[in-house]
């Protein structure tokens, strides 16, 4: 459809979402399985890392059963984002419930991790202060502490296992969407989806905790001093908040709206400028609203300043782009102008 705008010109408006639908669009490819793998191994440990701080008084294991904790909360706070931002939206969100699941990995950094880190960070520094003090015995119990470096271990492998799972699902929507890129730090900054960013995040700072518990429980088996114990729980409580600021940022830039990768924007000039009919790519906005989700907005010079041409180079472009990037989803918006070069 097309509309008169204020200045005269004429703007095309093709809906996709909410009009006419994409049939070349794939499946939205959903990060379920990173987050449910994640889910079913924190479960578990967090069962036998509270039993093992139950057993043996350690305070790495306690600060790490905090951490698996908010894992789990994470698991299910991301999990609950992703099936809230399916529903169809009753108008108030014309562009739909896409960032509910931004809003919740959000909700996860800020609240869920950090309050869980801080609460690590009390208690281990509660444990510490006393150790130093005098107020409490700082010979260890080296037997008890054996079974929760074995917990350690366990828990290590479940949380790899988790790991690699979701940098499996990292790899495969590299090559999905076509991203060249083999870096994965870069590609969980680039990355538009909250529960895989969540996910890898979480799962990293898992390994990297359990590796300070463990080595503070190693030290105060091999030196029969409580402190190195009270140390480690420190030290995972830290991480745990380092990673809450990590993920509050990247969660906070999606939500705020980023846009589109660096590669993919290379591919939509081609495919507009491409296209029979446009003279010129005049300006070109896109901004993500979920991870597989694009709204586009442009100006473009056609050859002719007539309506019916404008409307058929319009469905042009959008044929060109969708058969380009087939795997997102297009909101898009044409506007034919004039280019009008600034002196």
């Amino acid at each position: 459809m097309s509309q008169d705008t204020a200045d005269g010109s004429i703007s095309v408006i093709r809906p996709d979402r909410h009009g006419q639908a994409n049939p070349k669009a794939n499946p939205k490819a959903k990060t379920g399985a990173a987050v449910k793998a994640a889910l079913a191994a924190n479960v578990g440990v967090a069962i036998a890392k509270f039993a093992a701080a139950a057993f043996t008084g350690s305070s790495s294991m306690f600060s790490e059963s905090v951490h698996s904790v908010a894992d789990c909360a994470n698991e299910l706070v991301l999990m609950v984002g992703d099936k809230a931002s399916d529903h169809k939206t009753d108008g108030d969100h014309p562009f739909g419930l896409h960032r509910v699941k931004y809003l919740a990995s959000f909700i996860v950094a800020t609240l869920l991790f950090f309050v869980g880190g801080v609460f690590a960070v009390s208690q281990a520094a509660g444990k510490l202060t006393g150790l130093i003090e005098g107020t409490l015995p700082r010979q260890a119990n080296s037997p008890e502490l054996v079974a929760a470096l074995v917990v350690v271990g366990v828990s290590a492998c479940l949380e790899g296992y988790g790991l690699h799972t979701s940098v499996h699902e990292a790899r495969g929507r590299m090559k999905r969407v076509k991203v060249e890129s083999t870096s994965l730090v870069r590609f969980w900054r680039r990355t538009k989806s909250a529960e895989l960013a969540s996910v890898m995040m979480e799962d990293t700072l898992a390994l990297i905790g359990l590796a300070f518990a463990g080595l503070g429980i190693g030290l105060s088996i091999a030196t029969g001093d409580e402190l190195y114990d009270a140390i480690g729980g420190l030290m995972v409580g830290l991480v745990l908040v380092c990673g809450s600021a990590a993920l509050a940022f990247k969660s906070g830039s999606l939500l705020i709206g980023e846009d589109i990768d660096p590669r993919t924007r290379e591919m939509l000039v081609e495919a507009i400028e491409s296209t029979p009919g446009v003279d010129r790519l005049i300006n070109m906005q896109a901004i993500h609203m979920d991870e597989d989700a694009v709204l586009l907005c442009m100006k473009v010079e056609t050859s002719k300043l007539d309506r019916d041409y404008d409307v058929q180079t319009v469905d042009k472009i959008e044929s060109s782009i969708r058969g380009r990037m087939p795997w997102y989803e297009w909101e898009i918006y044409v506007e034919p102008d004039i280019w009008r070069s600034e002196k």
